[in-house]
């Protein structure tokens, strides 16, 4: 990969790291962090699912079965899990808590999920409830302790829990509080993460520019998304990065062909091409600040992912951790 991006390859060598599977795009919030839902909503069958496993490389042996929406609206969320189970994954899977019942925690108990990642920004009732749109702050916090609960009275190691929460201008002041609450607790894992504006398509004006991303960047270099990694959509359409959850970039279609194809189709080349050439007219590339990009040079490349590794610890700061040996 990084052979592929150094050279600025148009057609590359490489294959692409899939990020995540989007079970489904629908969802009970309406969240101040994330753009509009206008993508035509629905889940991804069985079938699908089946296809894709089938018929792609997992180079990183992880699966996450997350994006634009909340995977436990997904009617069949067990038998998911298991299916990537079979082809001997580990699964990953992101959601608000919201229904985190009894039912649902058996549910991806006990089919094998690997990794939890529970995005509850709860530092007080009233900021929670102000960002999070139609969430109940204290229904969610009961689930999830109650989740935990479960689980250790399982005894069970899996899933590993990733509490997050996300700085903005109200929430920094009490962060400390929320991470000394839940440290108490059996999550594995507090993260707290940067303010994402989405590529442009969210107001940042919510949390400072010193709790973005990246704040702001002058030079840009071509994004190596382009050249790394997709996502799958619910409907195996294929999008380049985690910013695109309304679909403005589809890639290809994995019904039709497969990811191997799509990585050097005539739509993937060109828009290599126009990045190498300082090109990022299309959306949602045109207005994105969080582009992942390097010198087209060894040295320059190294130095650069030193200093996005640094970038990245700001970014994702996991202030508490506790693995089970």
């Amino acid at each position: 990969m990084a052979e592929d991006y150094i050279e600025r390859r148009i057609v590359v060598n490489n294959y692409p790291k899939v990020i995540a599977i989007e079970l489904t795009n629908r969802c009970n919030y309406r969240c101040s962090f994330c753009p509009p839902f206008t993508r035509e909503s629905g889940f991804m069958s069985e079938e699908l699912l089946k296809h894709i496993l089938d018929t792609t490389v997992f180079s990183n042996d992880i699966v996450q079965l997350h994006f634009h929406g909340e995977s436990l609206l997904h009617p069949k969320l067990g038998k998911m899990i298991a299916l990537c189970k079979k082809y001997k994954l580990a699964v990953g899977l992101s959601t608000n808590a919201s229904i985190l019942n009894l039912e649902k925690s058996k549910d991806i108990i006990s089919n094998g999920l690997d990794y939890l990642i529970i995005a509850f920004d709860g530092v007080s009732k009233e900021i929670y409830e102000k960002y999070r749109v139609n969430g109940n702050y204290d229904k969610v916090k009961k689930y999830i302790i109650d989740f935990l609960n479960y689980k250790e009275s399982l005894g069970a190691k899996t899933p590993f829990v990733d509490l997050n929460v996300i700085k903005t201008n109200e929430s920094v002041p009490l962060i400390d509080d929320y991470i000394k609450y839940w440290e108490k607790t059996s999550v594995n894992r507090i993260t707290v993460k940067s303010f994402s504006t989405r590529a442009g398509q969210i107001d940042g004006s919510i949390s400072s520019e010193d709790n973005w991303y990246f704040g702001e960047r002058i030079k840009r270099y071509p994004c190596d998304w382009f050249w790394t990694s997709v996502i799958i959509l619910w409907d195996g359409r294929v999008v380049p990065c985690c910013h695109d959850m309304e679909g403005k970039l589809i890639l290809g279609d994995i019904r039709k062909e497969t990811l191997q194809q799509i990585w050097n189709n005539d739509l993937l080349q060109r828009i290599r091409l126009e990045e190498c050439e300082n090109n990022h007219d299309r959306e949602p590339c045109k207005y994105c600040n969080e582009w992942y990009g390097r010198p087209g040079n060894k040295i320059g490349y190294i130095i650069k992912t030193i200093k996005d590794k640094i970038q990245g610890e700001k970014i994702f700061k996991i202030v508490y951790e506790k693995i089970d040996k």
